[in-house]
């Protein structure tokens, strides 16, 4: 399918302009979207980051969905650094979440847009605020958080995705590796826990041979046969959710 691709932008609720890749067939529509909340490079020019959120944007495309990635980190010069092999600095969960919301709204205004028919895809740091979106937006038909943290660590302050399951309105979506060493693999276990006693839609993946960022095929960290399982389990999930 021939796809059309743009940079655009949108207004935060402190007027600050977000800006934000997107991809989607070059047909008028209208098509169901995607909200795309990358992991720690962002939209960086460095192997993972907007080099790959790019082509990742593009296979949605494909697919037959408007993919955005609202550039959150840029808006306000947050971006995370590694020091120590402790990620530090980045927006706050809160500031990350509000501007996530706002761009559903904003999507929802797009006139290739279906109306009613966004979801949201995350990975690490962007599959936690996946799951921060499925409790709080109202607005968000689907869920997918690839290795998003869902149990914040020991002594870390506010508040947990896992406490807004009860929350959640929308269909769930988890892919993790088993042998993360980022996010416990229990703590992924734990939010299937809590998904299924407040009968939340979901689906929960689990890859023996995987760890941390396996979907990422321009990381050392890529397990092609998790990353394409996991990609092909996403799509059908989309599809449930979104297209039918």
């Amino acid at each position: 399918m021939p796809i059309a691709t743009e940079t655009t932008t949108y207004r935060a609720e402190d007027g600050a302009a977000v800006s934000t890749y997107l991809a989607r067939p070059e047909e008028e529509g209208p098509f169901p979207a995607v909200l795309m909340a990358y992991e720690f490079w962002g939209m960086l020019e460095v192997p993972g980051g907007g080099p790959h959120m790019r082509d990742v944007a593009g296979r949605f495309a494909v697919a037959g969905y408007v993919a955005a990635v609202p550039d959150y980190y840029a808006a306000r010069g947050q971006q995370p650094t590694m020091e120590g092999g402790t990620i530090k600095g980045g927006p706050s969960d809160e500031r990350a979440g509000q501007d996530l919301a706002l761009a559903v709204d904003w999507l929802q205004t797009l006139p290739y847009v279906k109306r009613g028919r966004i979801g949201v895809v995350g990975w690490c740091g962007g599959g936690r605020q996946a799951l921060f979106l499925a409790g709080r937006s109202p607005n968000i038909q689907a869920a997918a958080s690839f290795y998003g943290r869902p149990v914040n660590r020991p002594g870390q302050p506010g508040t947990s995705p896992i406490e807004l399951v009860p929350d959640m309105q929308c269909a769930v979506f988890g892919a993790y590796g088993e042998q993360d060493r980022a996010i416990p693999i229990e703590t992924a276990r734990q939010l299937e826990v809590a998904l299924k006693a407040s009968g939340v839609p979901h689906e929960m993946h689990y890859y023996a041979e995987a760890g941390h960022a396996f979907m990422n095929d321009q990381r050392p960290d890529y397990v092609e046969s998790a990353a394409r399982e996991s990609w092909r389990a996403l799509l059908a999930f989309l599809a449930g959710t979104l297209k039918n």
